[in-house]
């Protein structure tokens, strides 16, 4: 359908365009118009043989009038261009208009907004940044087509001790510059993606250990209970109310009463807390068995 008015307009528009001479020809032959007889001259009716009494010139000495060499066309000049309004065409280039203009105010309507940056913090998850880039790039597809660029934009949000000495390293083996030796498969988002989630994201080694943590059991040594659950945490980094409520469920309920008694600014001061008040119903316990 907007191929149709587009092709409907452009004719109309051919179409006026075009102004025809009014002028005759003349043929070889003597066809067309013949100029109208002079006034006076000889020949024409009811001239009477009298001449123009400008052309007196010639025998009265005078000389005749430059001006009048020729004629004038008095003929209606053909009406400009731009005073031929046709209202038909008009409403039908406003609504060609307002097509054209619908989709292309439907691509800014809502502003993409950039994805994050990333440092490898205990409370962010390289699996939603990666998502979150992937987003971006879909909303702006025009702006990235090549995945190198979409490589290097994703670079440019990690930032921080743990993520910089990587992110310089694999932007320079994908470029092959300052002497690195360039690694063809790394303009590929899905290799970088991959490449991040292995240095990055969750393991099975991670998964492994975070089962293994919910399966230790306090046996009246709190300082080898607690022990084994920071090993463990190496790699899930469980923080905050999760990794409390682990340690709590095994602890004995004389300990967990007296925690509750106080308020606590972080982990640390929490786990020195717990080591402190089981440690002292350990003692209580073996002075009563004694």
């Amino acid at each position: 359908m907007l191929k149709a008015l587009v092709e409907q307009l452009l004719g109309r528009v051919n179409g006026k365009g075009k102004v025809s001479d009014p002028t005759p020809e003349v043929s070889g032959a003597g066809g067309g118009r013949p100029p109208p007889p002079r006034h006076g001259a000889a020949g024409a009716p009811g001239g009477g043989g009298g001449g123009d009494p400008d052309d007196e010139g010639e025998g009265s000495g005078r000389k005749p009038d430059e001006s009048r060499k020729g004629r004038r066309d008095e003929r209606p000049a053909p009406q400009p261009e731009g005073d031929d309004y046709d209202i038909e065409n008009h409403e039908q280039f406003n609504l060609f208009s307002r097509v054209m203009a619908n989709p292309l105010g439907q691509r800014t309507r809502i502003p993409a907004e950039p994805p994050a940056m990333f440092r490898n913090e205990k409370h962010q998850d390289i699996r939603m940044s990666l998502m979150t880039c992937t987003d971006y790039f879909g909303r702006n597809s025009w702006q990235w087509e090549d995945e190198a660029q979409r490589i290097r934009y994703a670079i440019s949000r990690m930032d921080g001790k743990e993520v910089a000495p990587f992110a310089l390293t694999y932007r320079r083996q994908m470029t092959g510059e300052i002497g690195y030796t360039r690694q063809e498969g790394y303009k590929f988002w899905h290799v970088f993606a991959e490449q991040v989630l292995r240095r990055f994201g969750p393991t099975h080694e991670a998964e492994k250990s975070l089962r293994e943590m919910g399966s230790v059991k306090y046996r009246d040594d709190v300082a080898k209970f607690l022990m084994e659950m920071e090993n463990l945490n190496i790699h899930p980094r469980v923080t905050g109310i999760a990794r409390r409520k682990m340690i709590e469920d095994e602890l004995p309920i004389e300990a967990w009463r007296r925690l509750w008694h106080r308020e606590y600014v972080d982990d640390g001061e929490w786990l020195e807390a717990v080591r402190t008040v089981t440690r002292a119903e350990e003692h209580f316990k073996e002075r009563k068995d004694l």
